[in-house]
């Protein structure tokens, strides 16, 4: 990139932004590194390059009240590390004729918000293209606000609750362009490689004129060198019934590590 250009674009993210802003924005993501270095991430391990693994996913059949769960088809789940944030994937095991095109976009559409469960990505990353705010507050516990103005943000804005004692995000609401509304998230956590892996979190939202409820739990297991997650289930509810139900399970799970 030229200098010109640079300067331009330094220039830019600047206008507008007073010293008490930047100096809010660096306090914030000095937190946030706190976070990342307190939390288990599988990537950080020993130059991880490549995770595969198989994904058994059963779905409660609420409609009949049976109380059974349904298979729905095995995915086979892909992460690299390409790049800052790695990359993920998944694929269909067995003959994908067997399905439409409608049927496999909907199974797709709705196994792909769990790679970052499987594979999360460090805070820094996640808030990297919004603006940071910190209030420190009694008793050890700090509030980071980070904000974006882009619409090409969904997430207009996140709140997050910091027990800076044990550095670790105890709860967390954020702000979004489109439905669900009032998002609310409260985290419990265990000990991962001496460090924290959430193992429950408790959320509420409002869809139209409904509350839900959704609890989520986590179960680690060491494959190889790494800790993953290796069995999730979701519960969501709707006035004290449940209107979805989902488990997860990470089988067959391969590792593959850089040379260097």
């Amino acid at each position: 990139m030229p200098i010109f250009r640079l300067s331009a674009l330094i220039l830019f993210c600047l206008i507008g932004t007073s010293p008490d802003n930047i100096w809010a924005q660096a306090e914030a993501d000095k937190i946030l590194s706190k976070l990342d270095q307190s939390y288990y991430y599988p990537q950080d391990d020993n130059g991880l390059d490549k995770v595969t693994a198989r994904i058994q996913w059963e779905q409660l059949d609420v409609a009949s009240g049976s109380g059974k769960f349904l298979r729905n088809p095995e995915f086979k789940f892909i992460w690299k590390n390409v790049g800052i944030k790695g990359r993920y994937d998944f694929e269909l095991i067995g003959d994908e004729r067997d399905y439409s095109i409608k049927r496999k976009f909907e199974l797709k559409n709705q196994i792909k918000n769990y790679g970052e469960l499987i594979i999360p990505l460090r805070l820094k990353q996640k808030f990297a293209q919004y603006r940071g705010s910190i209030k420190n507050m009694a008793g050890g516990w700090s509030r980071l606000l980070y904000r974006t103005s882009s619409t090409d943000k969904n997430v207009e804005s996140y709140n997050l609750l910091v027990d800076m004692t044990d550095v670790k995000v105890d709860k967390i609401r954020f702000k979004q362009r489109s439905a669900p509304r009032k998002v609310n998230g409260v985290f419990r956590y265990e000990k991962v490689g001496e460090k924290w892996a959430i193992n429950e979190s408790r959320s509420s939202f409002i869809m139209g004129e409904l509350e839900y409820k959704e609890t989520s739990t986590y179960r680690y297991k060491k494959f190889g060198d790494i800790w993953l997650v290796h069995q999730i289930d979701q519960v969501l509810k709707q006035d004290n019934r449940i209107f979805q139900s989902h488990r997860f399970k990470i089988l067959d799970v391969r590792t593959t590590f850089s040379k260097n």
